[in-house]
């Protein structure tokens, strides 16, 4: 692949009518969708182009993780969105993401697995981010409904003397799986079923392809540790606020 430019993206252009063209004769209604978020996927990449341009000249710690804390906090704020009917989602959503993202930055830093440099930790704090992001939605989504889907079951317990801890672990293991699992899938296909993005890139840029492999293990081993300490915030944080401190049950109806 040549080196891309404004041309080369131009060009690519094609596919995207292609796409309108697919999706007008099939009359499926996307059309629209699709006009602007080839628009916005171009405007906002190439503003955070220049944005990552800026920031590597500069090499400011702060200004990195000034960067990080914008992506952790428009990231929480789109889990918490998907939320209905739970207040202090965005909250919960934010620290969780918070633990989980900076968890796993400070350990590959005291590992020397990477340094301290803006090249390294915006692109893969953007990673971490995205992938806490999902977690931490979908643990707060299927915790909040199984409890509130099964609270007969859970105040029998509490009314059988046990405490609200016992009476609500089932629902809990369930819904930190359930925000582990888009990574566990992927680290049991990955490379078999499909390329994935670091290695892909690296291969592409004409890195040796074992070279490539050995980034994406670490990538992979990177996301697996900030998606279960995400997940496991979530449940912690979002359990607590189901029950009173004299362990009974108490729902934001």
């Amino acid at each position: 692949m040549n080196n891309p430019a404004l041309t080369e993206v131009v060009i690519s252009l094609l596919l995207v009518v292609a796409s309108l063209a697919i999706t007008r004769y099939w009359k499926i209604n996307v059309a629209k969708d699709i006009s602007l978020g080839s628009v916005r996927a171009f405007v906002q990449l190439i503003a955070v182009g220049y944005v990552l341009q800026l920031v590597f000249d500069i090499e400011s710690v702060w200004l990195v993780l000034l960067c990080l804390a914008v992506m952790i906090l428009i990231g929480a704020q789109a889990a918490a969105s998907r939320i209905k009917g739970f207040r202090g989602s965005f909250a919960i959503t934010l620290l969780a993401m918070t633990v989980g993202s900076f968890f796993t930055l400070a350990s590959m830093l005291a590992l020397n697995i990477i340094t301290m440099e803006a090249r390294y930790i915006i692109p893969l704090g953007g990673m971490i981010i995205g992938n806490s992001m999902n977690a931490t939605a979908l643990t707060l989504d299927r915790l909040t409904s199984d409890v509130k889907n099964n609270r007969l079951a859970i105040e029998t317990s509490l009314a059988l003397g046990k405490s609200w801890r016992v009476a609500s672990v089932g629902f809990v293991r369930s819904a930190a799986t359930t925000g582990m699992i888009s990574i566990l899938n992927f680290m049991k296909t990955v490379g078999i079923v499909a390329l994935p993005g670091a290695m892909t890139g690296m291969i592409l840029a004409g890195a040796d392809p074992l070279e490539a492999v050995y980034l994406q293990i670490i990538v992979a081993y990177m996301l697996l540790a900030a998606v279960v300490v995400t997940s496991i915030v979530t449940v912690e944080l979002t359990i607590r606020k189901f029950f009173t401190r004299f362990h009974q049950l108490t729902l934001n109806d």
